[in-house]
This record gives C-alpha cells, structure tokens and sequence, in this order.
C-alpha cells in the first residue's frame, strides 16, 4: 500500500437539512411556487388561445382586405366566415372514443352561432382605425393585448340582403 493512498481527503459531504428548518421550509415554498406559476402560464395559455386564434384570422383579412375601417356588415361577415373555418368536421369513420368529442365540439360551435345570432360575438372594435392598425402591427405576442390597448366589441349577426329583394326595393 502506497502512502498516497492512505492520506486520501475524504469526500465532502453535502448538508442535510433539517425538515423542520426555516432553510428547508424555504426550499419547500420556492418549489411550490415554481411549480405554481409554470401550472398558472400553461392555464393562461390554453385560455388564450382561441383569442389568439381569432386575432390571427382577423389579421390575415385585414391584410388581404386592405381597408382602414370596417363597416358593421363587413365585420359580421368575417365573424360568420370565422365561425365557418371553425366548424368541426364530419369523420365518416367514427370511433367510439372519439364520439364524444366530436358531439362536444358540435355543440360547442352550435353554441357559438346561437350566441352570435342573439347576442354577439366580442372582437376588436374594427370601425376605428387606430385598432386596425394596432392588428396590421401586431406580432402575435398576446401580451401586449390587453383590455386597454384593444378593448373588445359586440357585433351582432347581420343577415346578408338578397339581390331579389333589393331590386324590388328599389323598384
């Protein structure tokens, strides 16, 4: 035996906390807290996103539209257009774990229409100009939106005019 392997220091060993310290009860609540708030960002994402969705589509048009404002009719298209895009699709093979879900997003849409034809449906008021341009600029974060930088409006299904009926009209 080699004289340097005797006089080895030996390895540290790490603290061990008490579990009734103040220390440990500190580690415990910052954890806790940690994993508080990553539980709170993944439900605050999950809520936003169909707002999100929304903002996107509303963005698309507004690009492709081109215009500065909105009229009421025009908004109640794009709502109606939306809610069209979002509609659930028809599998023609169904399974029976998926019944469920598919019953639930069919009633959830129908929903939707019902709520949108009776009481509205809130967007960002799209008549003013400022808002347009706030969506044209908008980069997709969804923490610059608030209720002050783009409150939200309710706009009610408009029925389209048939051609008939204007021409009789104006007869």
């Amino acid at each position: 035996m080699n004289k340097k392997e005797k006089k080895k220091a030996p390895a540290k060993v790490t603290k061990v906390l008490h579990p009734l310290s103040r220390k440990a009860k500190k580690l415990t609540l910052e954890g806790i807290r940690d994993i508080k708030k990553e539980k709170n960002a993944t439900i605050r994402k999950k809520e936003q996103k169909p707002i999100k969705q929304l903002l996107d589509h509303l963005q698309e048009i507004i690009k492709k539209e081109n215009k500065k404002t909105f009229t009421e009719y025009e908004i109640s298209e794009i709502i109606d257009q939306y809610l069209l895009n979002k509609a659930p699709e028809e599998e023609s093979k169904q399974i029976t774990s998926r019944t469920n879900k598919s019953e639930y997003s069919k009633t959830l849409y129908n929903d939707e229409i019902k709520d949108f034809k009776t009481n509205g449906y809130a967007l960002p008021d799209l008549t003013n100009s400022n808002y347009v341009k706030f969506l044209i600029n908008w980069d997709g974060d969804m923490k610059y939106i608030t209720q002050q930088t783009l409150p939200l409006k309710r706009f009610k299904y408009i029925e389209p005019k048939n051609e008939m009926e204007t021409e009789s009209e104006s007869k």
